[in-house]
């Protein structure tokens, strides 16, 4: 693990989650240990993670090793699976390149008290608004995945939607079937509680949105969405320390975490043109996976609901 100016957190969390799954430190090492032995004997995956990464997947997976497994499995296996959203992934790409420069999406430094790590969406273009695709937005959200399983400690997330020149447009590209298809990516790969979104400056058409993801998302988790008409949800919920400057907080601005992730990106530049290759060999599957219709693959992994 590299320390990191963006993803800060204390030295002794990784152990304050492990007692929350009623493990210690040194028994989620041995757990790291069995699933780096796990993935060796695993012909068709085409690599065997770093144990910082390892540790992350069992934190996920509330330190199952089980479903740890699965959710590894599932890592490599939807890159072949959902070409639509692994394809022109790349930091480097045209498409990737542009929508950085439309949107900024970051991870704030600190993390809550309950341990939660919040991330800001906002437009940077509102005159670009009508050029973005739903995909390339996502696919930032894939690329942050992967820097978070290196540098992070992933036990619960706190989105916050800035809607401040999103139009109706856009929102209507947000179809059922892209949405369930993201759902998808998320409880079969990520599985991180999602803790609460707070979507903020918001217009009357987010109606639509909300309504297509009650039918998406567990009643528990459709609860968690706050939507507030200006910012004054934010210094209702959480502390001026924690909060962005161009939101009332004292932490560095969107603009700046902005920067700081290109910059992150560049940084593992290599392990993004490793993923354009990897992908699993499944002649050498030691178990066929069994019909899965959404996806038109075969799999033997029960669905994992959002927590």
């Amino acid at each position: 693990m590299k320390k990191s100016e963006i993803f800060q957190f204390e030295s002794n969390i990784v152990n304050s989650v492990a007692k929350l799954y009623q493990r210690t430190e040194q028994s989620l090492n041995e757990d790291v240990l069995t699933l780096k032995s796990w993935m060796k004997s695993q012909p068709h995956l085409p690599e065997i993670l770093d144990d910082y990464s390892l540790q992350n997947f069992l934190l996920l997976n509330k330190c199952s090793v089980e479903r740890a497994k699965e959710s590894i499995d599932m890592y490599y296996t939807l890159r072949s699976r959902i070409p639509d959203i692994y394809h022109n992934v790349n930091p480097t790409c045209p498409n990737m390149k542009e929508v950085m420069e439309m949107v900024c999406y970051v991870p704030l430094p600190k993390l809550t008290k309950q341990m939660y790590r919040v991330f800001f969406f906002k437009m940077i273009s509102s005159s670009m608004v009508d050029r973005m695709e739903p995909h390339d937005v996502i696919d930032l959200a894939v690329n942050m995945q992967e820097i978070r399983l290196k540098e992070d400690v992933m036990f619960g997330d706190i989105i916050v939607y800035d809607m401040t020149g999103l139009t109706f447009g856009y929102l209507s590209k947000l179809t059922p079937s892209f949405l369930t298809k993201i759902m998808t990516i998320y409880t079969k790969i990520y599985s991180i509680p999602l803790k609460g979104m707070y979507v903020i400056n918001s217009s009357s058409y987010v109606s639509t949105l909300l309504t297509i993801l009650k039918t998406i998302l567990k009643p528990k988790i459709f609860e968690r969405i706050h939507v507030c008409e200006d910012t004054t949800i934010l210094n209702e919920h959480f502390p001026a320390e924690l909060l962005p400057k161009d939101y009332g907080g004292e932490e560095k601005s969107t603009e700046e975490l902005h920067e700081l992730w290109k910059l992150k990106l560049n940084e593992y530049q290599d392990r993004f043109d490793q993923l354009d290759k990897l992908r699993v060999n499944e002649n050498l599957r030691p178990q066929k996976l069994e019909n899965d219709d959404f996806l038109g693959i075969h799999g033997n992994f029960k669905t994992l609901s959002v927590d």
